[in-house]
Parts: C-alpha cells; sequence; structure tokens
C-alpha cells in the first residue's frame, strides 16, 4: 500500500448495500422456513423396496445440508450486515465529528478573518 493512498468511503453506497443484505436476508430466511416448515424432512412415501429407502435416506440427507447451508448463508449475511451498519456508523460519526471541527474551527478564527483573506494587519 502506497503510503498517500485514500480510502474513499460512500455512505449512500454502504446503505444500499445494507438495504441489499436486508432483502439477501429475508430471502434465506424464507427458504430456511421453508425447509423447516412444510419440507421438514418427511421423505416421500415411495414403498419398502432397497431403492426406495435409499431414496427416502439420501432424500433425508439432502435436506440436512441445506438446512445447515441455508443456516450458514443467514448466519453470513447477518454478520456482513453487522459490519457494513459498523462502517457506515463509523465514517458518518468521524464525517459529523470533523465538521463540527471545522465549524468550532471556523467559529474561533472569526475574528482574523481579515487575516486569512489576505488583509494586512495596518489595515493596507
Amino acid at each position: 500500500m502506497v503510503p498517500n493512498d485514500k480510502t474513499i468511503v460512500d455512505v449512500l453506497s454502504l446503505d444500499d448495500f445494507h438495504s441489499t443484505l436486508d432483502a439477501r436476508l429475508s430471502e434465506a430466511q424464507s427458504v430456511l422456513d421453508s425447509l423447516n416448515g412444510s419440507l421438514n424432512g418427511v421423505a416421500p412415501k415411495l414403498g419398502d423396496l432397497p431403492d426406495a429407502e435409499y431414496v427416502a435416506d439420501r432424500y433425508s440427507t439432502l435436506h440436512e445440508q441445506h438446512i445447515d447451508r441455508v443456516l450458514r448463508l443467514v448466519q453470513a449475511v447477518a454478520t456482513a450486515q453487522m459490519a457494513i451498519a459498523t462502517i457506515a456508523g463509523n465514517y458518518v460519526t468521524t464525517e459529523e465529528r470533523l465538521t463540527a471541527n471545522a465549524a468550532d474551527i471556523g467559529m474561533l478564527l472569526g475574528g482574523v478573518s481579515g487575516v486569512l483573506i489576505g488583509e494586512q494587519a495596518d489595515g493596507r
């Protein structure tokens, strides 16, 4: 990294990404609800043949794997959402602090504004 590199954070883009993550989290939660609800691992009734038992076992295994994957997805999206919220919050707080500091400095230097715009102390 070059010492003069600057990081620019666009708070509006972070807010948009946070909204996108809200939608993805809602979708993932909906999939999880479906897997745990009406599709609750009940294997289709295919009879007592060995192939039918294999398919029923395979169905249960796949169902459990899908639940695990969707749970990991929900956790990942929720974690990303918290990180984005923290980054945006810190950035906004820093911007507000810098703006407040600039305003405070401006008020403190109000008496010397003539010097700042190039006027001489003796009125020239």
